[in-house]
């Protein structure tokens, strides 16, 4: 490891499994100092204790405002301003939408989108007052998804939300652009995770890999380097994109 993300103060949203927990590891091990965010927090103690000293866990449901002002609280109380941001919060339910009920849809809008914009919104309002040096630094990273930019069959609520995860990300781009804040999305394919795992090894799973022009599926160390570029200094010129991170997947 490099030490691309040194002296860095990373939040990581959804880092109890999957991507987000993966997302945390690389962050530390390439030196930034981690908050790990989740609603299970027994998942993240045992997250932190295999980070070491550089990680805290916050205990935090995204789609609660108070509970988002007192995550960044306890960041900067234990390690300084945050100035970066890993909104990997998400879910998904496969229904029809003819069968899909209300309240399902605005739980997945809910923690998709406004979740997305509410955490954004506290890093950057923090990131402002602590003036030009502080804003400069800022980088926002949204974690789409390659159904923002296709059509997943059974699972509209979740392309809906990924496209518009897409678009406020181009969105605060350009608000917060005056002040040095960089905000981009990632936008992964099908990644083998602990969430993943019985889909991708079931008859869906299969048929879907067999599909795609590579026929495989990535593994979760495949957005590493994207991560860390649009959290480093290297990214210092780019805002406002959207990284398909998807070995071809969406061509299928």
């Amino acid at each position: 490891m490099t030490g691309r993300v040194a002296g860095r103060v990373a939040l990581v949203t959804g880092a109890s499994s999957g991507l987000g927990k993966r997302f945390a590891q690389v962050l530390a091990a390439e030196g930034a100092k981690v908050i790990v965010a989740a609603r299970r927090k027994d998942r993240l103690d045992e997250l932190v204790k295999e980070l070491g000293a550089n990680a805290i866990a916050v205990q935090c449901d995204v789609t609660d405002e108070a509970q988002v002002i007192a995550m960044f609280d306890a960041a900067e109380a234990k390690f300084g301003l945050v100035d970066t941001v890993i909104n990997n919060a998400g879910m998904t339910h496969a229904n029809n939408a003819v069968t899909q009920d209300i309240a399902e849809f605005r739980k997945i809008m809910d923690l998709n989108v406004t979740s997305v914009w509410c955490v954004a919104r506290e890093a950057a309002r923090r990131l402002i007052k602590a003036g030009p040096e502080a804003s400069h630094r800022g980088r926002i990273v949204n974690i789409a998804s390659m159904a923002g930019r296709i059509v997943i069959p059974h699972v509209t609520a979740y392309n809906t939300s990924k496209a518009a995860c897409a678009h406020l990300t181009r969105s605060l781009a350009r608000e917060w652009a005056r002040h040095g804040i960089n905000v981009n999305a990632l936008s992964p394919g099908y990644v083998a995770t602990e969430l993943t795992e019985e889909w991708l090894n079931g008859e869906g799973g299969a048929k879907t890999i067999g599909k795609s022009p590579r026929r495989r599926v990535m593994d979760e160390n495949s957005l590493d380097e994207a991560l860390l570029f649009l959290c480093s200094d290297q990214s210092k010129f780019v805002t406002g994109t959207d990284v398909l991170v998807d070995d071809a997947q969406s061509m299928g």
